[in-house]
Protein backbone atom coordinates (compact mmCIF):
# COMPACT_ATOMS: atom_id res chain seq x y z
CA UNK A 1 0.00 0.00 0.00
CA UNK A 2 1.44 2.89 -1.27
CA UNK A 3 0.72 6.16 1.73
CA UNK A 4 1.40 8.98 -0.79
CA UNK A 5 3.07 10.03 -3.69
CA UNK A 6 5.69 13.01 -3.22
CA UNK A 7 4.21 16.25 -4.33
CA UNK A 8 5.74 19.67 -3.81
CA UNK A 9 4.08 22.63 -3.23
CA UNK A 10 4.17 24.66 -6.28
CA UNK A 11 5.96 27.98 -6.49
CA UNK A 12 5.65 30.43 -9.36
CA UNK A 13 8.73 31.50 -11.14
CA UNK A 14 9.01 35.06 -11.74
CA UNK A 15 10.76 36.68 -14.48
CA UNK A 16 11.00 39.80 -16.96
CA UNK A 17 9.00 40.25 -19.94
CA UNK A 18 10.49 39.55 -23.67
CA UNK A 19 9.12 41.43 -26.58
CA UNK A 20 10.04 40.80 -30.11
CA UNK A 21 10.92 43.94 -32.73
CA UNK A 22 12.29 43.93 -36.23
CA UNK A 23 13.03 40.05 -35.14
CA UNK A 24 15.41 40.80 -32.48
CA UNK A 25 14.79 40.03 -28.85
CA UNK A 26 14.83 43.22 -26.43
CA UNK A 27 14.44 42.31 -22.86
CA UNK A 28 12.17 44.89 -21.10
CA UNK A 29 13.35 45.95 -18.15
CA UNK A 30 9.75 46.29 -15.89
CA UNK A 31 8.66 46.88 -12.63
CA UNK A 32 5.77 44.61 -12.73
CA UNK A 33 6.70 40.93 -12.32
CA UNK A 34 4.11 38.10 -13.89
CA UNK A 35 3.33 34.47 -13.35
CA UNK A 36 5.09 32.46 -15.83
CA UNK A 37 2.80 29.78 -17.63
CA UNK A 38 2.94 26.69 -16.40
CA UNK A 39 4.95 26.59 -13.69
CA UNK A 40 7.30 23.30 -12.16
CA UNK A 41 7.39 22.47 -8.75
CA UNK A 42 10.33 23.01 -6.72
CA UNK A 43 12.56 20.62 -5.87
CA UNK A 44 13.87 21.37 -2.40
CA UNK A 45 17.31 18.85 -3.59
CA UNK A 46 18.85 20.41 -6.65
CA UNK A 47 20.57 19.13 -9.48
CA UNK A 48 24.34 19.02 -8.61
CA UNK A 49 26.21 19.15 -12.21
CA UNK A 50 29.45 16.89 -10.83
CA UNK A 51 27.05 14.79 -9.25
CA UNK A 52 24.90 14.53 -13.05
CA UNK A 53 28.64 13.63 -14.30
CA UNK A 54 29.08 10.61 -12.55
CA UNK A 55 25.66 9.86 -12.69
CA UNK A 56 26.48 10.02 -16.59
CA UNK A 57 29.06 7.28 -15.77
CA UNK A 58 27.07 4.56 -14.61
CA UNK A 59 27.59 2.03 -16.95
CA UNK A 60 24.82 -0.50 -18.19
CA UNK A 61 27.80 -3.25 -19.28
CA UNK A 62 29.15 -3.47 -16.03
CA UNK A 63 25.63 -3.71 -14.58
CA UNK A 64 25.00 -6.62 -16.73
CA UNK A 65 28.51 -8.14 -16.21
CA UNK A 66 27.50 -8.05 -12.60
CA UNK A 67 23.50 -9.61 -12.90
CA UNK A 68 25.42 -12.23 -15.38
CA UNK A 69 28.12 -13.01 -12.72
CA UNK A 70 25.43 -13.23 -9.73
CA UNK A 71 22.88 -15.95 -11.75
CA UNK A 72 26.25 -17.88 -13.23
CA UNK A 73 27.20 -18.40 -9.43
CA UNK A 74 23.78 -20.33 -8.41
CA UNK A 75 21.61 -20.77 -5.22
CA UNK A 76 23.18 -18.78 -2.55
CA UNK A 77 22.30 -20.76 0.58
CA UNK A 78 23.44 -19.85 3.60
CA UNK A 79 26.11 -21.82 4.12
CA UNK A 80 27.13 -22.85 0.78
CA UNK A 81 29.89 -23.17 -1.74
CA UNK A 82 27.72 -21.04 -4.18
CA UNK A 83 27.66 -18.53 -1.33
CA UNK A 84 31.04 -18.32 -0.42
CA UNK A 85 31.92 -18.19 -4.19
CA UNK A 86 30.15 -14.89 -4.25
CA UNK A 87 32.00 -13.51 -1.51
CA UNK A 88 34.87 -14.31 -3.19
CA UNK A 89 33.80 -12.59 -6.59
CA UNK A 90 32.16 -9.52 -4.00
CA UNK A 91 36.15 -8.93 -2.51
CA UNK A 92 37.95 -9.07 -5.69
CA UNK A 93 35.22 -7.07 -7.62
CA UNK A 94 36.21 -4.27 -5.12
CA UNK A 95 39.79 -5.04 -5.04
CA UNK A 96 39.50 -4.45 -8.68
CA UNK A 97 37.89 -1.09 -8.41
CA UNK A 98 41.37 0.04 -6.37
CA UNK A 99 39.55 -0.56 -2.59
CA UNK A 100 41.86 -1.34 0.16
CA UNK A 101 39.90 -1.70 3.58
CA UNK A 102 37.71 -4.74 2.56
CA UNK A 103 36.75 -7.30 5.14
CA UNK A 104 35.24 -10.35 5.40
CA UNK A 105 33.62 -9.84 8.29
CA UNK A 106 33.08 -13.38 9.88
CA UNK A 107 30.17 -14.90 12.68
CA UNK A 108 28.86 -18.35 13.90
CA UNK A 109 25.36 -19.32 13.24
CA UNK A 110 24.69 -22.60 15.12
CA UNK A 111 27.01 -24.89 13.53
CA UNK A 112 27.69 -22.68 10.50
CA UNK A 113 30.41 -20.20 9.68
CA UNK A 114 28.80 -17.21 7.72
CA UNK A 115 30.27 -13.80 6.78
CA UNK A 116 29.48 -10.72 5.89
CA UNK A 117 31.67 -8.41 2.92
CA UNK A 118 32.33 -5.22 4.62
CA UNK A 119 34.14 -2.65 2.43
CA UNK A 120 34.97 0.74 3.66
CA UNK A 121 35.91 4.65 2.24
CA UNK A 122 36.94 6.88 4.42
CA UNK A 123 35.40 10.69 4.64
CA UNK A 124 37.22 14.16 4.85
CA UNK A 125 35.10 16.03 7.20
CA UNK A 126 33.19 13.24 9.33
CA UNK A 127 35.14 10.46 9.53
CA UNK A 128 33.46 8.47 12.25
CA UNK A 129 30.22 9.45 10.92
CA UNK A 130 28.76 6.65 8.53
CA UNK A 131 26.37 6.31 5.31
CA UNK A 132 25.73 2.49 5.30
CA UNK A 133 24.76 1.33 2.08
CA UNK A 134 23.33 -2.41 1.91
CA UNK A 135 21.93 -5.18 0.15
CA UNK A 136 21.96 -9.11 0.85
CA UNK A 137 23.99 -10.93 -1.23
CA UNK A 138 21.91 -14.66 0.10
CA UNK A 139 19.22 -16.39 -2.15
CA UNK A 140 16.50 -18.15 -1.59
CA UNK A 141 15.52 -21.37 -3.69
CA UNK A 142 16.49 -20.03 -7.09
CA UNK A 143 20.01 -18.10 -8.65
CA UNK A 144 18.31 -14.65 -6.88
CA UNK A 145 19.31 -12.41 -10.26
CA UNK A 146 16.49 -9.77 -8.59
CA UNK A 147 16.52 -11.10 -5.39
CA UNK A 148 19.24 -9.33 -4.57
CA UNK A 149 21.34 -9.93 -7.79
CA UNK A 150 19.89 -6.58 -8.59
CA UNK A 151 20.78 -4.92 -5.60
CA UNK A 152 24.22 -5.84 -4.91
CA UNK A 153 24.72 -4.92 -8.84
CA UNK A 154 23.75 -1.77 -8.06
CA UNK A 155 26.07 -1.17 -4.97
CA UNK A 156 28.90 -2.53 -6.93
CA UNK A 157 28.28 0.17 -9.69
CA UNK A 158 27.90 3.15 -6.87
CA UNK A 159 31.18 2.09 -5.12
CA UNK A 160 33.37 1.65 -8.39
CA UNK A 161 32.23 5.11 -9.45
CA UNK A 162 32.50 6.82 -5.85
CA UNK A 163 36.17 4.98 -5.03
CA UNK A 164 37.99 7.94 -5.93
CA UNK A 165 35.69 10.95 -5.59
CA UNK A 166 36.65 12.18 -1.79
CA UNK A 167 33.27 12.50 0.84
CA UNK A 168 32.56 14.34 3.85
CA UNK A 169 31.09 11.80 5.71
CA UNK A 170 32.80 7.75 5.68
CA UNK A 171 30.71 5.44 3.24
CA UNK A 172 30.33 1.64 4.06
CA UNK A 173 29.67 -0.70 1.63
CA UNK A 174 28.15 -3.95 2.67
CA UNK A 175 27.02 -7.22 1.72
CA UNK A 176 24.78 -9.24 4.25
CA UNK A 177 24.86 -12.62 4.67
CA UNK A 178 21.27 -14.85 5.23
CA UNK A 179 19.06 -12.18 5.06
CA UNK A 180 16.31 -15.23 3.73
CA UNK A 181 17.27 -16.84 7.02
CA UNK A 182 16.41 -13.89 9.16
CA UNK A 183 18.50 -10.77 8.91
CA UNK A 184 21.09 -12.89 10.30
CA UNK A 185 23.92 -11.12 8.89
CA UNK A 186 22.30 -7.86 9.81
CA UNK A 187 21.44 -8.95 13.40
CA UNK A 188 24.92 -9.77 14.05
CA UNK A 189 26.41 -6.30 12.33
CA UNK A 190 24.28 -4.71 15.10
CA UNK A 191 24.49 -6.90 18.01
CA UNK A 192 28.62 -6.98 17.82
CA UNK A 193 29.63 -4.12 16.09
CA UNK A 194 27.24 -1.54 15.85
CA UNK A 195 25.90 -1.07 19.25
CA UNK A 196 28.77 -2.55 21.32
CA UNK A 197 30.86 0.33 19.32
CA UNK A 198 28.36 2.89 20.02
CA UNK A 199 28.50 3.58 15.91
CA UNK A 200 27.87 6.59 14.75
CA UNK A 201 25.31 6.32 11.51
CA UNK A 202 24.37 8.85 9.27
CA UNK A 203 22.32 7.05 7.68
CA UNK A 204 21.51 3.16 6.37
CA UNK A 205 20.50 3.05 2.50
CA UNK A 206 19.34 -0.71 1.98
CA UNK A 207 18.90 -1.83 -1.67
CA UNK A 208 16.75 -4.46 -1.77
CA UNK A 209 14.80 -6.06 -4.70
CA UNK A 210 15.33 -3.65 -7.35
CA UNK A 211 15.23 -5.83 -10.61
CA UNK A 212 11.30 -4.71 -11.92
CA UNK A 213 9.49 -7.36 -14.00
CA UNK A 214 10.19 -8.32 -17.45
CA UNK A 215 7.53 -7.31 -19.83
CA UNK A 216 6.09 -4.30 -17.41
CA UNK A 217 6.35 -0.74 -17.71
CA UNK A 218 8.71 -0.25 -14.58
CA UNK A 219 9.00 3.67 -14.34
CA UNK A 220 8.50 3.70 -10.49
CA UNK A 221 10.68 2.95 -7.53
CA UNK A 222 9.78 2.73 -3.88
CA UNK A 223 11.17 4.67 -1.38
CA UNK A 224 11.14 3.25 2.00
CA UNK A 225 10.48 5.23 5.28
CA UNK A 226 10.78 3.53 9.07
CA UNK A 227 7.32 3.78 10.72
CA UNK A 228 7.27 1.11 13.17
CA UNK A 229 8.79 1.55 16.79
CA UNK A 230 11.07 2.67 18.34
CA UNK A 231 9.05 5.87 17.01
CA UNK A 232 12.45 8.19 18.33
CA UNK A 233 14.12 7.89 13.87
CA UNK A 234 10.76 7.74 12.54
CA UNK A 235 10.58 11.44 11.78
CA UNK A 236 14.58 11.84 10.70
CA UNK A 237 13.73 8.71 8.30
CA UNK A 238 10.47 10.37 6.81
CA UNK A 239 12.99 13.75 5.74
CA UNK A 240 16.34 11.36 4.31
CA UNK A 241 13.07 9.32 2.47
CA UNK A 242 11.68 12.26 1.30
CA UNK A 243 14.76 13.51 0.12
CA UNK A 244 15.53 10.21 -1.43
CA UNK A 245 12.61 10.74 -3.44
CA UNK A 246 13.86 13.83 -4.41
CA UNK A 247 16.90 12.85 -5.20
CA UNK A 248 15.43 9.38 -7.46
CA UNK A 249 13.68 12.29 -10.20
CA UNK A 250 16.90 14.24 -10.18
CA UNK A 251 19.12 11.98 -11.61
CA UNK A 252 16.94 9.06 -13.25
CA UNK A 253 13.88 8.99 -15.16
CA UNK A 254 12.15 7.03 -12.34
CA UNK A 255 8.80 8.40 -10.60
CA UNK A 256 9.21 7.70 -6.73
CA UNK A 257 6.47 6.78 -4.41
CA UNK A 258 6.65 6.33 -0.63
CA UNK A 259 5.88 3.44 1.52
CA UNK A 260 6.50 1.96 4.91
CA UNK A 261 9.68 -0.28 4.80
CA UNK A 262 9.79 -3.81 6.17
CA UNK A 263 11.11 -7.20 6.00
CA UNK A 264 14.86 -6.58 4.90
CA UNK A 265 18.13 -5.66 6.09
CA UNK A 266 17.75 -2.41 7.48
CA UNK A 267 15.25 -3.62 10.06
CA UNK A 268 17.69 -5.13 12.67
CA UNK A 269 19.14 -1.17 12.68
CA UNK A 270 15.99 0.27 12.97
CA UNK A 271 15.05 -1.80 16.02
CA UNK A 272 18.20 -0.34 17.50
CA UNK A 273 17.44 3.43 16.44
CA UNK A 274 19.59 3.80 13.86
CA UNK A 275 18.04 6.19 11.08
CA UNK A 276 16.92 4.23 8.04
CA UNK A 277 15.65 4.08 3.85
CA UNK A 278 15.52 1.49 0.93
CA UNK A 279 15.34 1.34 -2.55
CA UNK A 280 12.77 -1.30 -3.33
CA UNK A 281 10.72 -1.95 -6.93
CA UNK A 282 6.90 -0.97 -7.75
CA UNK A 283 6.70 -3.87 -9.29
CA UNK A 284 7.09 -6.91 -7.49
CA UNK A 285 8.43 -9.69 -8.79
CA UNK A 286 6.22 -13.15 -8.65
CA UNK A 287 9.29 -14.98 -9.30
CA UNK A 288 11.62 -14.35 -6.10
CA UNK A 289 12.36 -17.59 -4.42
CA UNK A 290 11.95 -19.95 -7.18
CA UNK A 291 14.58 -21.18 -9.95
CA UNK A 292 13.01 -18.37 -12.09
CA UNK A 293 14.22 -15.80 -10.64
CA UNK A 294 16.60 -15.25 -13.99
CA UNK A 295 18.32 -12.47 -16.25
CA UNK A 296 14.90 -13.02 -18.54
CA UNK A 297 12.37 -12.17 -16.08
CA UNK A 298 13.57 -8.55 -14.58
CA UNK A 299 14.23 -5.43 -16.80
CA UNK A 300 17.85 -4.15 -17.06
CA UNK A 301 17.29 -1.21 -18.05
CA UNK A 302 15.10 -0.47 -15.37
CA UNK A 303 18.17 -1.42 -12.75
CA UNK A 304 20.41 0.92 -15.23
CA UNK A 305 18.07 3.65 -13.91
CA UNK A 306 18.04 2.26 -10.49
CA UNK A 307 21.66 2.37 -10.40
CA UNK A 308 21.43 6.38 -11.76
CA UNK A 309 19.40 7.24 -9.16
CA UNK A 310 20.80 5.18 -5.93
CA UNK A 311 24.28 6.72 -7.56
CA UNK A 312 23.05 10.57 -7.23
CA UNK A 313 21.71 9.68 -3.81
CA UNK A 314 24.86 7.91 -2.75
CA UNK A 315 27.08 11.35 -3.47
CA UNK A 316 24.43 13.85 -2.24
CA UNK A 317 23.84 11.48 1.12
CA UNK A 318 27.78 11.38 1.23
CA UNK A 319 28.63 14.68 1.13
CA UNK A 320 30.38 14.06 -2.41
CA UNK A 321 33.29 16.86 -2.85
CA UNK A 322 34.52 17.50 -6.47
CA UNK A 323 38.08 16.61 -6.96
CA UNK A 324 40.48 19.12 -7.65
CA UNK A 325 41.27 18.14 -10.82
CA UNK A 326 37.41 18.09 -12.34
CA UNK A 327 37.48 22.18 -10.25
CA UNK A 328 41.04 22.89 -12.60
CA UNK A 329 39.41 21.30 -15.73
CA UNK A 330 36.40 23.19 -15.02
CA UNK A 331 37.85 26.63 -15.01
CA UNK A 332 40.33 25.94 -17.94
CA UNK A 333 37.89 24.82 -20.41
CA UNK A 334 34.49 25.98 -19.05
CA UNK A 335 35.52 29.67 -18.92
CA UNK A 336 36.30 29.09 -22.46
CA UNK A 337 32.76 27.82 -23.59
CA UNK A 338 29.98 30.45 -24.48
CA UNK A 339 26.49 29.66 -25.58
CA UNK A 340 24.50 32.11 -27.83
CA UNK A 341 22.18 33.36 -28.14
CA UNK A 342 20.41 33.37 -24.87
CA UNK A 343 17.53 33.48 -25.06
CA UNK A 344 17.15 32.14 -28.22
CA UNK A 345 14.10 30.73 -30.38
CA UNK A 346 14.72 28.11 -32.85
CA UNK A 347 19.14 27.27 -32.31
CA UNK A 348 21.65 28.02 -30.72
CA UNK A 349 25.87 28.18 -30.98
CA UNK A 350 28.33 26.58 -28.45
CA UNK A 351 31.38 27.89 -29.14
CA UNK A 352 34.91 27.83 -27.11
CA UNK A 353 34.64 23.59 -26.96
CA UNK A 354 37.96 21.76 -26.27
CA UNK A 355 39.27 20.13 -28.95
CA UNK A 356 38.95 16.42 -27.63
CA UNK A 357 36.20 13.64 -27.77
CA UNK A 358 33.43 13.11 -25.46
CA UNK A 359 31.63 16.50 -24.82
CA UNK A 360 28.28 16.32 -24.34
CA UNK A 361 25.25 18.91 -24.12
CA UNK A 362 22.51 17.88 -21.44
CA UNK A 363 19.22 19.53 -21.22
CA UNK A 364 17.00 19.28 -17.84
CA UNK A 365 13.27 20.29 -17.43
CA UNK A 366 12.94 23.17 -14.44
CA UNK A 367 12.12 19.25 -12.82
CA UNK A 368 15.52 18.63 -12.79
CA UNK A 369 14.49 15.86 -15.27
CA UNK A 370 17.14 15.30 -18.68
CA UNK A 371 15.24 16.06 -21.62
CA UNK A 372 17.91 16.39 -24.52
CA UNK A 373 20.94 15.20 -24.95
CA UNK A 374 23.92 15.39 -27.87
CA UNK A 375 27.50 14.56 -28.21
CA UNK A 376 29.28 17.59 -29.41
CA UNK A 377 31.29 18.25 -33.05
CA UNK A 378 33.73 21.20 -32.66
CA UNK A 379 33.14 21.70 -36.35
CA UNK A 380 29.58 21.65 -36.27
CA UNK A 381 28.81 23.53 -33.09
CA UNK A 382 25.07 24.41 -33.09
CA UNK A 383 22.20 22.54 -31.69
CA UNK A 384 18.64 23.62 -33.43
CA UNK A 385 15.52 23.00 -31.03
CA UNK A 386 12.45 23.73 -33.15
CA UNK A 387 9.98 21.21 -31.28
CA UNK A 388 11.44 22.72 -27.79
CA UNK A 389 8.46 24.33 -25.54
CA UNK A 390 9.36 27.67 -24.53
CA UNK A 391 10.42 27.96 -20.98
CA UNK A 392 13.70 28.18 -18.71
CA UNK A 393 16.35 25.43 -18.94
CA UNK A 394 18.86 24.07 -17.57
CA UNK A 395 21.93 23.11 -19.58
CA UNK A 396 25.53 21.17 -19.06
CA UNK A 397 28.58 20.97 -21.07
CA UNK A 398 31.00 17.72 -20.11
CA UNK A 399 32.90 15.66 -20.84
CA UNK A 400 32.40 11.92 -20.81
CA UNK A 401 35.98 10.76 -21.38
CA UNK A 402 37.25 12.52 -17.67
CA UNK A 403 33.68 12.54 -16.41
CA UNK A 404 33.44 16.31 -15.13
CA UNK A 405 31.26 19.22 -16.16
CA UNK A 406 32.80 21.67 -18.13
CA UNK A 407 29.41 24.53 -18.21
CA UNK A 408 26.33 25.13 -16.63
CA UNK A 409 23.95 27.51 -16.38
CA UNK A 410 20.06 28.16 -17.35
CA UNK A 411 18.92 28.50 -21.20
CA UNK A 412 15.62 30.30 -22.29
CA UNK A 413 13.51 29.19 -24.79
CA UNK A 414 11.05 31.88 -25.97
CA UNK A 415 8.35 31.65 -28.96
Amino acid sequence: MIFFKPGFQKKFRLFSIFAYMNHKIIILKIGILILLFNPCPVLSQSLNPFYQAVVNSVSFDTLMNSLRKFQSLGIKAAPSASLNNTATWLVNTYTGSGYTDIKRDTFINGNDTLFNIVVTKTGLTYPETFLIIDGHYDTNTGPGVNDNGSGTSVILEIARLMQNIPTEYSVRFIHFTGEEDGYLGSHYYVNDIVTPQNMDIRLVLNIDEVGGVAGEINNKIVCEKDMSPPSGNNAASAAFTDTLANLVQLYSSLSASINFAYGSDYVPFQQAGKVITGLFEKNQSQQIHSLDDSLKNLDTNYVFEVAKAATGAALYLAGAIANTNHDDLLKKNGNAIAISPNPFQKFVFINGLPQDDGNEFLLFNCKGQKIFSLMLNPGKPYIFFNELPASIYQYQVINNKRRVVLKTGKLIKIE
